[in-house]
């Protein structure tokens, strides 16, 4: 630290002409920006911005209060004085202190605004240098403080004004101090560390994600260097949403909502120098106003920059905390060495980022949320509502503002691209019938679809006249579908029969003398089967991804990752299942869909019900899943002995 002339003069006229600047502090405006430490519902203290002794501090009522005596109750004076008390006890143990001077200055000419100056005179100041000459800037000069120290004193007394105040206010710690080990008054106070905030401000760009980034100016600490928008707490008043949402108006001019703060990532840094700090860093997606340099003495420019190509020269702590945050990680520690530049430096670099704990495990992966989240809004809640035997994955996102969605990762490209072109082509045609495409990624093979009323028809339990009104819907249902675009004509026998030999290869030891003989049997018949008409199916038409709302009656269909062009009957497949042994649930589904299956329709459909039970057995020896294994060995038992469905 060293001292510099300091212009006086043009400090009067400021004084004398300009507005209150502790009024105008208070209101946040940036030009009368200082390290406030301290501050409750009627006192502020904040450190002076032109000391003459290290860590000067100014205690002042938050009211504009012109006489220290006649503008204040003796009750009032006490609990003023009481504040300069503890801000005197807090600066005495962080800086050198041989003497802690309280005075009162100012008058209404210039500085009219109550403030009570608090300075620590250091051990050793020869006499004649003490006193008022220590605090005068003619005799001791204006003491240069780096930020970077400015912001170390400023975090100490915060944690030590803080801790004051829980204890004036009668709090103790959980864990009980023993009276032989407890700290005197003159007793250094436990290591606190100071907390900053730095703001991710991200948008899409052009050619990917861009983050907001300023360039440092004028005789600050990194002038000339490239830094997030920042900055410290203001007291124990104010948390770390706050801070940020107040740090942002600041410097950049921008409204944020604190519902659109996200926490990013958790930086603990050690200065070359040696300072340490805890740095949180807040990512944020949504904002109202275009940001702008709204404090030209600090800040030469602004503007966005590739997330995934970061300029130079930038503060090496920034540099630290976004190269954490693009990797996913949520805390790092970058602790500088002495000599260590102040910007970043791939050479120096010293970034250490600490495995995250796993995500809760109803939580998709981040990338999926994020992507979910620029969809539809930020989302509260997350419920893995995926079926356990399926590849793909499925969870229930509940909007922090209202409004449900389901959002699917797909186990594979193939599923994805269905499911996503049924969506964009005849899946619409349903109406309210089937869910609607919010948002696809092919990349994360992620998709968002609008949540549907009711419940699954898996496992429900209905009398059996509903039954047969639920099935009678699900033949409209399925007339629907295979309605929703004009047919084609069919191209041969099943593709299931191409993966047969796999197939049997993989149930062969689970199958009953003379399945695989009857199973060869059908797939010889139906390559003299004439081919059938191809129009849209589900894939996957059955019970589980069948919905029902008992509040309207109404019914919806679900999941189309496995939908293309096939045979009407391939949608009647797996809901056979639940008619076996009910014809006159049969009876309900193709009266509802409009006309009975014509006789090459049933072949056709003993041939799929033949090939999907062997795919069954297979998948379910393979997966450790005994129950798919068995229901495939009941439908081949059911079709050897009625040879129809």
């Amino acid at each position: 630290m060293k001292r510099v002339e300091f212009d006086e003069q043009a400090y009067a006229q400021r004084s004398r002409t300009g507005p209150c600047f502790i009024c105008r502090m208070l209101a946040g405006d940036p030009e009368f920006r200082h390290e406030i430490v301290y501050r409750d519902e009627h006192h502020v203290v904040f450190l002076d911005r032109y000391p003459t002794l290290l860590g000067k501090l100014l205690v002042a009522p938050v009211l504009h209060r012109e006489d220290v005596i006649g503008d204040f109750t003796e009750e009032e004076t006490a609990e003023l004085w009481q504040t300069v008390h503890r801000a005197g006890a807090a600066l005495k143990h962080i800086v050198p202190t041989e003497r802690i001077y309280v005075l009162s200055l100012g008058s209404k000419s210039g500085n009219s605004h109550v403030h009570i100056h608090v300075a620590a005179l250091p051990p050793g100041v020869p006499y004649e240098e003490q006193q008022t000459a220590s605090l005068l800037w003619e005799s001791a000069g204006l003491l240069e403080v780096s930020a970077e120290e400015t912001a170390r004193i400023a975090g100490q007394l915060r944690a030590s004004l803080s801790s004051g105040e829980e204890q004036h206010a009668g709090i103790r710690d959980e864990e009980p101090v023993p009276a032989s080990t407890e700290q005197s008054s003159s007793a250094p106070p436990r290591h606190q560390e100071p907390v900053d905030v730095h703001l991710i401000l991200r948008r899409d760009g052009a050619a990917g994600p861009e983050v907001l980034l300023s360039r440092r100016a004028g005789q600050v600490y990194a002038s000339g260097l490239l830094h997030l928008p920042s900055g410290h707490l203001d007291g124990s008043h104010e948390d770390v949403v706050e801070a940020l949402i107040r740090e942002a108006k600041e410097e950049t001019g921008v409204d944020i909502d604190p519902a659109d703060v996200r926490a990013a990532v958790t930086v603990h840094h050690r200065s070359p120098a040696g300072g340490s700090r805890i740095g949180i860093f807040f990512e944020v997606r949504r904002w109202h106003g275009a940001p702008r340099i709204m404090e030209p003495a600090v800040c030469d420019a602004m503007g966005w920059y590739p997330l995934d190509d970061l300029p130079s020269p930038m503060v090496a702590y920034c540099r630290a905390g976004l190269d954490a945050y693009r990797t996913g990680r949520q805390f790092a520690v970058h602790f500088r060495r002495p000599g260590d530049p102040i910007a970043f430096d791939p050479t120096a670099d010293c970034l250490r980022s600490l495995l995250s704990a796993e995500p809760a495990a109803d939580a998709p992966h981040r990338e999926v949320r994020e992507f979910t989240e620029k969809a539809v809004g930020r989302v509260s809640t997350w419920t893995d509502t995926s079926w356990a035997r399926e590849g793909s994955r499925v969870w229930l996102a509940r909007g922090a503002e209202g409004g449900e969605w389901f959002v699917k990762v797909h186990q594979s490209d193939r599923f994805h691209g269905r499911e996503v072109e049924a969506y964009r082509t005849w899946v619409p045609a349903l109406g309210p019938a089937a869910p609607r495409l919010v948002a696809a990624d092919a990349r994360l093979r992620a998709v968002v679809i609008t949540a549907m009323p009711g419940r699954s028809l898996h496992g429900a339990l209905h009398p059996p006249e509903e039954q047969r009104r639920i099935f009678h819907r699900i033949g409209v249902l399925a007339a629907a579908i295979h309605r929703s675009a004009p047919p084609r004509p069919g191209d041969g026998a099943p593709a299931a029969l191409g993966k047969l030999e796999r197939h049997l290869a993989g149930a062969r030891n689970h199958l009953a003398p003379g399945d695989e003989d009857y199973i060869r049997a059908m797939a010889k018949r139906a390559e003299q089967l004439p081919a059938l008409d191809l129009v849209p199916t589900h894939g996957d038409f059955q019970l589980r991804n069948l919905r029902w709302d008992e509040a309207t009656g109404s019914l919806c269909v679900i999941d189309f990752e496995r939908a293309e062009p096939g045979p009407a009957v391939r949608d009647f497949v797996r809901l056979s299942d639940a008619w076996t042994g009910r014809p006159d649930l049969y009876e309900a589904v193709m009266a509802g869909y409009g006309r009975q299956l014509s006789v090459a329709e049933e072949e056709h459909l003993t041939v799929h019900q033949v090939l999907d039970a062997v795919s069954g057995i297979q998948y379910g020896a393979a997966n450790g899943d005994p129950e798919l294994v068995e229901r495939g060995r009941r439908t081949l038992a059911k079709l050897r002995a009625t040879n129809r469905p």
